[in-house]
């Protein structure tokens, strides 16, 4: 990460640039919002579409995840639309129609299917064909640093978001460490008072290694200590990804399922209303933060 950059990446963004070659002139337009990969949506006229491999390319260059869609507007003033027929997809089409009905198919059906008639233009010799090429891929490489600048000043906003709620799941976690020491000093005490109790009433001592044993089933069951600390190795864990400079969408979002297995199991242990209430205003900010780390890259 450098220091001019913020450290998240956003899925979303939109970015839109203009260019023209001689008489050509087109417009690349790339929406980006979330996905679980790279996946992307061309469309582009026929003439262009020996360029996706290249585009992919350039594109993975600038980012690593998100549902894009590329949109390429091409004008051609003059050129000429010629309609071809693709014979090695009619002939394909032909022998699957023949071995499936076992008769001639309809040749005009077939010449209705998608990839059978392509429309060209004749107006560009090859030489102006791959001159217009390296000017469309030229312009593309500029769109897709305009959308990774969109998605990361989309970005610096998740960042402090998240770090805000960040902050909250520390602060809730510092509030539930002294009431889980009260809670544990607390049920020993009504475990001895009770144990006092039953003793008045059956007229006989209960035994003081019995005492200690109950007292640690029940310490225990009651102990949360283990369950904060690990809280704290994940808003540790959770701060170094968020300013890592790198994708963290992924490994943010398996942090998140490890917040709220804690949370949960903070309210499920809880000896006290305070805990409980800690433990429910916990998972309320690891929902948001869910929320927000789904538009993480």
């Amino acid at each position: 990460m450098t220091a001019d950059l913020p450290p998240l990446q956003s899925m979303t963004g939109f970015a839109a640039v203009d260019g023209s070659h001689g008489e050509a002139t087109w417009s690349w337009s790339l929406k980006s919002v979330n996905g679980k990969s790279l996946d992307v949506r061309w469309r582009m006229p026929s003439r262009m579409d020996s360029l996706e491999g290249t585009l992919k390319k350039t594109l993975q260059g600038q980012i690593a995840r998100g549902s894009i869609s590329a949109n390429l507007q091409l004008d051609l003033p003059g050129a000429r639309s010629e309609v071809q027929v693709n014979l090695d997809a009619l002939d394909r089409l032909a022998r699957v129609a023949r071995r499936r009905d076992g008769r001639e198919p309809d040749t005009a059906t077939l010449l209705s299917l998608p990839g059978v008639l392509e429309t060209r233009s004749s107006s560009l010799s090859e030489e102006e064909q791959t001159a217009l090429n390296d000017a469309v891929l030229e312009s593309f490489s500029v769109a897709a640093k305009a959308l990774r600048l969109a998605r990361l000043t989309e970005g610096a906003q998740l960042y402090q978001i998240l770090s805000g709620l960040m902050d909250q799941i520390e602060g809730y976690t510092n509030d539930a460490e002294p009431l889980a020491e009260a809670v544990t000093l607390a049920m020993a005490e009504r475990l001895s008072t009770l144990a006092a109790d039953l003793a008045n009433k059956a007229g006989t001592a209960i035994p003081e290694e019995r005492l200690a044993q109950e007292a640690a089933v029940l310490a225990t069951k009651a102990d949360v200590r283990e369950e904060l600390d690990r809280l704290r190795a994940h808003i540790v864990s959770a701060r170094e990804l968020l300013s890592s400079g790198q994708p963290a969408g992924r490994k943010l979002d398996f942090l998140t399922q490890e917040f709220m297995r804690e949370a949960n199991t903070l309210c499920s242990k809880a000896g006290s209303m305070e805990l409980t209430n800690i433990g429910l205003a916990l998972k309320s900010v690891v929902d948001q933060f869910k929320e927000q780390v789904a538009n993480v890259e």
